[in-house]
């Protein structure tokens, strides 16, 4: 068993300028709120993006952030190359609402032996917590200290687009066409998107940066809806409540067991969806159940949503009109729809990865990207890995390889667009 050190993360940030760039944008708690009315959802991504504003203008580059606190940099092509492609490049600022953001304290295993590794609260991150892990024996890896996440979602994916913006300014042997660059506010709330009009951002196509494993390639998604069930029940003195009360708490358990008992998460994998209720309250007068639903395809998720109102017309049939009330909310389409079609794009990306020496493992996310909508709204945009696991909590943890790996395709996918005829 392995523990991190705070040192050996220092000395590390003096040789490999990636890390310690990273390191500098963790310290900013960035956290999402689900709950919040504002916009962005926290003050911490708006100084944040001040942040990210100021460290582009000390590079040369003139940045903006907008009202909603989403920053853009455009960045001129080099001459000669003013009529490549136009790249957008994407990543978000905000962390997970599931775990804390706040004062994370990285410490860097070095050279991995494969045995676990111990964090500062007595945690243990190994192979049953992240299988990948046996994938980065003998590197470096960045751990959190047990009490928080660790923030490489997406803060990697920033820190990354950070050294390319840097790299173009320093070296001008790296000769690239048109490029936009867009750090994007609440995207694990699932609102990123509706603060980005693809007619302003104007690109050919578009790269997040905002993957997991060494090698994923994201081309499709699922489609995403969210639903909110609603439950109205009588409430009686419990001494005459025979054949008069109903109880609001028993028809949302109705509910849930008309569900497909093997079509929850815990219960799918691959390109299986799911039916997934996340959140209940309730008392006998009324109940609420929020739940996501997920699918691959767009015949799978309308049998879905099928289901759910063939439910609630079972509970309103058996104890009365509008008991039961179901409303459903689009969230995300698969962004395979439109891949499918851009293969000399998906093309370009896989030759990225086997220039940077990285076998591709294209992949159909269980979750979804800001590709999602951006492709589905006319900027097709795939998403390439950062090198980060176990995302969301305590357990999170970036290799350092993976993560270098994942700036070299970032770079190359700027060469070989300028490249392409």
């Amino acid at each position: 068993m392995q523990k991190g050190s705070t040192k050996a993360l220092e000395n590390l940030c003096g040789v490999d300028s990636l890390v310690n760039i990273f390191k500098d944008l963790i310290a900013f708690d960035t956290q999402a709120d689900p709950t919040s009315k504002a916009v962005p959802s926290t003050v911490g991504q708006l100084r944040f993006g001040a942040y990210l504003c100021a460290r582009l203008s000390d590079l040369g580059y003139e940045a903006h952030q907008d009202k909603n606190g989403v920053v853009s940099v455009e960045v001129e092509p080099s001459a000669g190359f003013e009529n490549k492609q136009k790249i957008c490049l994407l990543a978000h600022m905000d962390t997970a609402p599931d775990c804390s953001g706040a004062n994370i304290n990285p410490h860097l295993v070095e050279k991995y032996q494969g045995h676990g590794i111990e964090l500062n609260n007595g945690l243990i991150l190994d192979d049953s917590i992240c299988p990948n892990l046996k994938n980065h024996v003998g590197e470096d890896i960045i751990v959190t200290d047990g009490t928080t996440l660790l923030g490489a979602d997406d803060k990697a994916g920033i820190a990354i687009l950070l050294e390319l913006l840097r790299n173009l300014k320093v070296n001008s042997q790296l000769k690239h066409g048109p490029l936009k660059v867009i750090f994007s506010v609440d995207e694990e709330i699932g609102l990123s998107t509706t603060h980005l009009d693809v007619k302003e951002i104007s690109c050919d196509f578009g790269v997040t940066v905002d993957g997991t494993a060494l090698g994923e390639l994201d081309t499709a998604t699922f489609n995403a809806y969210g639903a909110i069930v609603k439950f109205k029940g009588l409430s009686v003195h419990t001494a005459v409540a025979y054949k008069t009360l109903i109880n609001a708490i028993s028809l949302a358990n109705d509910f849930i067991n008309m569900l497909p008992r093997d079509e929850k998460p815990e219960n799918t994998q691959g390109l299986e969806g799911f039916y997934h209720v996340h959140k209940f309250e309730g008392t006998t007068e009324s109940a609420k159940l929020n739940m996501i639903i997920r699918d691959f395809t767009d015949e799978g998720m309308q049998k879905r949503l099928d289901l759910l109102k063939s439910i609630e017309s079972i509970i309103n049939q058996k104890y009365g009109d509008k008991v039961c009330e179901v409303k459903t909310t689009f969230q995300y389409a698969n962004m395979g729809n439109v891949l499918k079609d851009k293969q000399d794009l998906v093309e370009l990306l896989k030759q990225a990865y086997v220039d940077a020496g990285v076998s591709v493992i294209e992949n159909s996310v269980r979750g979804g990207t800001d590709g999602s909508n951006l492709s589905n709204n006319g900027l097709p945009t795939p998403n390439i890995f950062t090198g980060g696991l176990n995302c969301h909590g305590p357990f999170e943890c970036l290799p350092v390889k993976a993560f270098n790996k994942a700036y070299e395709v970032v770079e190359n996918i700027v060469k070989l667009t300028a490249a392409k005829a």
